[in-house]
């Protein structure tokens, strides 16, 4: 996206290479640790840089994305949509995104074969899950009640000791732009490591 690089072999979105791709922005600018906020696809980047470089990190938001993986509501999804359990998932996913206008405009100036790389491989990658609990970062997870991440987000931080809060009445892409709820609540969190 954007001036980034665009390949188009799978192996180069691996969630390895995602979390090297934010390490290099931080040694770039000089910083030895961050914060870490990320939505959808930007959440699992996050549970990458808290699996694979746990050091860099002072705290985690993470957004609309099951830290076990892309594929572990798919299943009920596309029963709940009547389709095929084999159902190519990316289509939907590409109409969903495009479904906001916002997005229509990068996602058209972008490379198909490089969405279409990243996808086959953000969908089939393990869940970092057991990593990110294991990682000691302190996370905060968020997601509408309607999104379909929602219930195993909500799960995983109840077991592990993450924090969790819901975003009432929206799905995946409604909870980003309730902003007003979302940073109620995670501007404190934020501002604990600032203290600490």
């Amino acid at each position: 996206m954007g001036a980034s690089d665009a390949p188009h072999e799978p192996e180069a979105y691996a969630a390895e290479r995602r979390a090297e791709s934010v390490t290099a922005v931080l040694d770039d600018l000089g910083l030895d640790r961050a914060a870490f906020w990320g939505y959808s696809l930007g959440a699992m980047t996050g549970y990458a840089v808290a699996a694979y470089a746990p050091e860099r990190l002072t705290r985690l938001v993470a957004g609309g994305f099951d830290p076990d993986g892309f594929r572990s509501r798919v299943p009920a999804v596309l029963a709940a949509l009547g389709l095929p359990g084999d159902h190519d998932v990316y289509e939907l996913v590409k109409q969903g995104a495009l479904g906001h206008p916002y997005q229509v405009a990068v996602i058209e100036a972008g490379d198909p074969a490089a969405y279409r790389a990243n996808y086959d491989r953000f969908s089939r990658e393990p869940g970092l899950g057991p990593r990110l609990a294991a990682s000691g970062v302190p996370v905060l997870m968020y997601a509408g009640t309607a999104d379909p991440w929602h219930d195993p987000m909500r799960d995983h931080a109840l077991a592990h000791g993450a924090r969790f809060f819901s975003v009432p009445d929206s799905d995946h892409g409604q909870a980003p732009r309730r902003s007003r709820q979302v940073l109620a609540r995670v501007l404190p969190f934020l501002e604990e490591c600032r203290a600490a």
